[in-house]
């Protein structure tokens, strides 16, 4: 899957989608935004005879490639494989360019102290790590690219910095250069003076109509969980019409606040959390966090931003570049924690109760993901969450009213955590998740293409993305009592937050997934993750 001098691929790969692409041609004197529209819709056909006949190659370092099937056990036109990278990071959020240039984020720190991402110019075959500058230096980071433009924007928290606000950075030259700014911090214009956020998320998106911005054609989105890490108590958004040089708040309250949770009862012990009793005696906890998840705009300006609301999912709708948003609940989509099964798993699954946060434990880590929220080319949004299998609602009217949510996971797979997903065309989605079966500790790497999604006669194809008998992550989930960064220091934060699935210009599936490099079934050690490629791609006969 090389790339020749012009960075064009080769004829066997551009067939694939084509006659959209012969059309981006001819608007090449026309602004890049819609020259990467069209690119975009171009991508990852639906399973037919047509694809197989024009397959796009596995990636020259595919490693276990795996058949997918349909849901009944029938042969899919797909496979998926692995790609290792050699680098060891967490929070693997991933992007790829209109070159085909696969970034996916590393965070570890190398001996200089600097986190980095992975990058491969050559479709997987190689991989080498990116530096960030020191700015960008904390373990938590997050990663978003501009497909209009290819910019790269990258922001962490300032945690163990002289910082008082988080940093984001961005590049045009794939990582090789970056300009850093301040976001947050700037009391007299509505911020708390401390805004050291947590789970960042970050899109970019054409302005709506009336907003201008400047030097740059579309408009950074940035939210987190704020004025504290994990803790908040609630989300706060930014702005930014200059590219990312500069970010203004949304508007001088909070975004979402936990005040605005609709609470239905309490645990004893835990102020304004959210439960309910099971028939089996059992109770489902939502604790009073506010976490938003990575947004997306639509092509006339149109902001939807989801937000896990205590344990409730809702998303708000904004059409004045987020300064105001109207929110509505997906119904019967929430995050609710069993206390049964997560009392359980901390007596039984290796290193549960050691993680920071008890989120080392499936029944916490469930709640985490970042792209959950996806629109196809027809405007219609999907939304994904774990609970305890993978479900997906859908909307045909820009968020005012969703389907109930049904299943999308692989038969067999009892429980899904980290999962991402990313949409385009007439009802295509392309889906990464890990998973694992009923009694089971493993957990596996899943990647899926669903046509005809926004209908329950919807056509899952599913592949796992190594073999039965290596799981990713064996033993235990996600993550460990300690990490160890490149230059032997120790952390107690070691887990994969943010993950992503992408549609590469060749139409194939990249996604970032972990491998446990220790294999410790006590998880009494530090874990090292190498940060590993999902690939899914046409196969070939």
């Amino acid at each position: 899957m090389s790339l020749d001098p012009e960075g064009s691929r080769s004829p066997s790969l551009l067939a694939f989608g084509a006659p959209r692409r012969a059309r981006m041609r001819k608007m090449a004197v026309g602004r890049r935004l819609v020259i990467a529209a069209a690119l975009m819709a171009g991508v990852f056909v639906a399973p037919t005879q047509a694809a197989a006949e024009a397959p796009v190659a596995a990636s020259p370092s595919c490693v276990e490639p795996q058949q997918a099937t349909f849901v009944g056990g029938a042969t899919a036109p797909w496979q998926a494989c692995t790609s290792p990278t050699g680098i060891i990071g967490i929070e693997g959020s991933t992007a790829v360019n209109s070159r085909g240039t696969i970034f996916m984020g590393v965070s570890v720190k190398d001996a200089e102290g600097r986190a980095g991402l992975a990058r491969s110019r050559d479709g997987g075959e190689s991989w080498q790590r990116v530096a960030l500058p020191l700015p960008l230096q904390d373990l938590i980071g997050s990663m978003q690219l501009d497909p209009a433009t290819d910019r790269l924007f990258y922001t962490s928290t300032a945690l163990g910095t002289s910082q008082v606000s988080n940093q984001i950075g961005y590049s045009d030259d794939e990582g090789e250069t970056w300009r850093v700014t301040q976001v947050g911090g700037h009391p007299f214009e509505g911020d708390p003076i401390i805004t050291i956020g947590d789970v960042h998320q970050m899109y970019v998106g054409p302005p709506p109509a009336g907003v201008q911005t400047s030097g740059y054609p579309n408009v950074v989105y940035y939210c987190s969980l704020t004025p504290l890490p994990s803790l908040g108590p609630f989300t706060k958004c930014w702005r930014s019409f200059d590219g990312g040089n500069s970010f203004q708040p949304s508007s001088p309250v909070s975004t979402f606040s936990q005040s605005e949770c609709d609470f239905a009862a309490m645990v004893p012990g835990v102020p304004g959390s959210n439960t309910q009793f099971l028939p089996d005696g059992s109770v489902t906890a939502q604790l009073p966090f506010v976490t938003p998840m990575r947004g997306v705009v639509a092509p006339d300006g149109t902001v939807y931003q989801p937000m896990n609301a205590c344990g409730q999912y809702v998303v708000g709708t904004s059409r004045d570049a987020g300064a105001t948003f109207t929110w509505s609940k997906v119904p019967n989509a929430r995050i609710d924690m069993n206390t049964g099964v997560f009392a359980d798993q901390q007596a039984n699954f290796p290193g549960c109760r050691e993680t920071l946060g008890f989120a080392g434990c499936p029944e916490v880590y469930k709640g985490y993901g970042s792209d959950s929220l996806a629109m196809d080319d027809n405007g219609t949004l999907y939304f994904i969450h774990s609970n305890p299998q993978l479900l997906l609602s859908v909307s045909k009217d820009g968020g005012q009213s969703w389907t109930q949510p049904e299943t999308l996971s692989a038969p067999g797979v009892s429980t899904t955590v980290f999962s991402s997903l990313v949409a385009r065309g007439d009802g295509e989605l392309g889906l990464a998740y890990l998973g694992n079966s009923e009694g089971s500790k493993d957990w596996h790497g899943y990647m899926a293409v669903v046509k005809n999604a926004d209908d329950p006669s919807r056509n899952i194809a599913t592949a796992l993305v190594s073999n039965p008998d290596n799981p990713l992550i064996p033993y235990r989930c996600c993550g460990s009592s300690t990490g160890q960064n490149l230059d032997g220091s120790h952390t107690d934060y070691n887990l994969f937050e943010y993950g992503g699935v992408n549609i590469a210009p060749d139409g194939s599936l990249w996604a970032s997934f972990f491998r446990d490099t220790t294999r410790d079934p006590n998880n009494k050690t530090f874990a090292l993750y190498e940060i590993t490629g999902g690939h899914m791609y046409p196969a070939a006969g």
